[in-house]
């Protein structure tokens, strides 16, 4: 019987449901912990590996060291040492677009919440109060009025100009490559470079993986770059954004705010912004919904399966260059 072990830690109760639905034959174990000490234990003998948001490196490899296929429930592959993968043999997948619509949902959250004041606005109704000439005074935006530009278009991006289409937002996006025309004009968008859009955009959103290229892409140079008062949302990865620069770009009244669903350090403690009112962060919780959730593990078990019957899973992870 195949060993499948998940290395992140989940509560019991949605562990058990799973369970009956992973093919026959194979067994389920899962950490309690994040510690080395539960890998160890657990993972001595496991084929299989499933992850979601830990980190994959060749320390951890070394404590699963007959695992074949990895597994990685989620859209991206940036917490994959795959140089290591590659040199243990160890096949991995992913589950590509499966959250899209999740995180466009959750980007429009942002939008709207920092534009119309919601936090500021809930917590004084909530604590008594009633401040609508207050709140009046702050100034309370909307996306119809706005230009929103869009950087990376893959399913997320294409997600939030859908949506956003509705409300009557200019759109534009960057990309490596624009998309075909007939697609432009049902969006209603246009493609332009990253310096045009930060200088264009009142609201300015990333959906671009986190790659070498870009780490950091939006620091200080990039943030003088924006117009004066803008918003900048993030609910693709942390490490896309300078978080020094940003709090500075904020503290001066340069950005007008920032939504975010992704910061560096996602551990207790670790939100550096949390004495700023005109940002709003959330837990990483874009991705998720019980759609996304039964549609990427959908995608995962639909691998585990064609991988013990000696097939090759879909949706593989690229493998690195052998330069």
């Amino acid at each position: 019987m195949s060993k499948i072990l998940l290395i992140d830690t989940l509560p019991a109760p949605m562990l058990e449901r799973l369970r009956p639905l992973f093919p026959s034959p194979a067994d389920l174990a899962a950490v309690s912990t994040y510690s080395d000490e539960d890998v160890a234990q657990n993972g001595a003998d496991a084929e299989i590996l499933l992850v979601i948001h830990r980190k994959v490196d060749d320390h951890l490899l070394s404590m699963t060291p007959n695992v074949r296929f990895l597994q990685r429930v989620g859209v991206g592959y940036d917490n994959l040492d795959l140089p290591a993968l590659q040199a243990r043999g160890i096949v991995a997948a992913y589950t590509p677009g499966a959250n899209a619509t999740a995180v466009a949902d959750h980007t429009i959250l942002l939008m709207l919440a920092l534009l119309r004041r919601f936090v500021a606005a809930e917590s004084a109704a909530r604590q008594g109060g009633w401040p609508t000439a207050e709140i009046l005074q702050l100034g309370l935006g909307d996306l119809s009025t706005a230009t929103v530009g869009l950087v990376g278009f893959g399913n997320i991006g294409r997600s939030v100009a859908e949506r956003l289409r509705p409300f009557g937002a200019q759109l534009l996006y960057t990309a490596r490559h624009p998309v075909d025309s007939a697609l432009e004009q049902q969006l209603s968008l246009r493609y332009t470079s990253l310096d045009d859009l930060l200088q264009s955009s009142t609201i300015v959103s990333l959906h671009v993986p986190l790659t070498a290229e870009t780490q950091g892409l939006i620091g200080e140079a990039t943030l003088a770059r924006m117009r004066a008062g803008a918003l900048l949302i993030n609910t693709a990865r942390g490490e896309l954004i300078d978080e020094s620069a940003l709090r500075r770009a904020l503290e001066s009244g340069k950005l007008a705010g920032a939504g975010l669903d992704v910061l560096r350090n996602e551990r207790p403690g670790g939100n550096p912004f949390a004495d700023l009112p005109q940002v709003i962060v959330t837990p990483h919780i874009g991705g998720i919904s019980r759609a996304a959730l039964e549609r990427m593990m959908g995608m995962a078990l639909t691998n585990v399966a064609l991988f013990l019957q000696g097939q090759a899973p879909l949706n593989q992870v690229p493998q690195p260059s052998a330069s």
